[in-house]
């Protein structure tokens, strides 16, 4: 028996193993033996688990009301079942490298086809070198059985996702922290979007969550977004006030 649970499944494809471990109401995705890519709790799919994907949805407290949303990376599918239950209507646009993942998110994570869902098999890379209709919001959450996918911070990748976004679109990066605050990941997004068009926020277990705003990055007052943050904690179902309190800009 795995740390994570019980081994419910495993498969295959040209990339590896794909598992499924099991422990109580919790699910988790794993593309090796203990190092969990993914996770949803069965009893409500849409209540994100994990911190760090609690974090990422702090966006919307900066961009409310998106039309679009484009996810790099689907995982076990968490934010596609966090974003949907947010609003129903937000398009959502999922590009996914590995065809079988897709398969058991489907199987295993509760992950169904709703019309405003569109899931494109391609590496994230080469999607978004491509020119798409503007995605208010980006998510980037690129990993495998080594950890972060380094090209996310590639100025190709970045520029790319630049020119994706809406006029006052945010990209949001799902980063590995380095050393207290991932140096290199912000100077190579403020080579991008440009000086103070940034916030990170800091995840106690090792994670770095970086905002990315096409325009100017909005005034930082916790207490004015405190009304903000209490809607979206009951929207959301997860504490969004405390992580409101790390965010800070750089």
């Amino acid at each position: 028996m795995s740390d994570l649970g019980i081994e419910i499944h495993r498969s295959y494809d040209e990339l590896g193993p794909i598992l499924v471990f099991e422990n109580g109401a919790r699910r988790y995705l794993a593309f090796g033996e203990e190092a969990e890519q993914s996770c949803i709790d069965l009893h409500d799919p849409a209540k994100l688990v994990y911190e760090y994907t609690q974090a990422m949805m702090l966006a919307l407290l900066f961009f409310p009301r998106p039309k679009r949303a484009t996810l790099l990376g689907l995982g076990a599918g968490s934010l596609v079942h966090a974003l949907h239950h947010y609003d129903s209507n937000l398009s959502l646009n999922v590009v996914e490298l590995r065809a079988k993942v897709v398969e058991v998110a489907q199987q295993w994570f509760a992950l169904e086809l709703f019309p405003e869902l569109n899931l494109q098999i391609d590496d994230a890379s080469n999607y978004i070198s491509l020119e798409h209709p503007p995605s208010d919001l980006i998510f980037t959450d690129i990993y495998n059985d080594q950890g972060m996918i380094e090209s996310q911070l590639n100025a190709g990748f970045l520029a790319s996702c630049y020119q994706n976004l809406s006029k006052e679109g945010i990209l949001v990066l799902n980063l590995w922290d380095e050393g207290g605050s991932h140096p290199r990941a912000i100077q190579a997004i403020r080579d991008q979007f440009g000086e103070h068009h940034c916030m990170i926020c800091l995840i106690e277990e090792g994670n770095l969550i970086a905002y990315a705003f096409k325009s100017s990055i909005p005034q930082m007052n916790l207490r004015r977004l405190q009304p903000a943050a209490k809607k979206l904690a009951k929207q959301l179902g997860f504490p969004v006030q405390k992580l409101l309190a790390r965010l800070k800009v750089v």
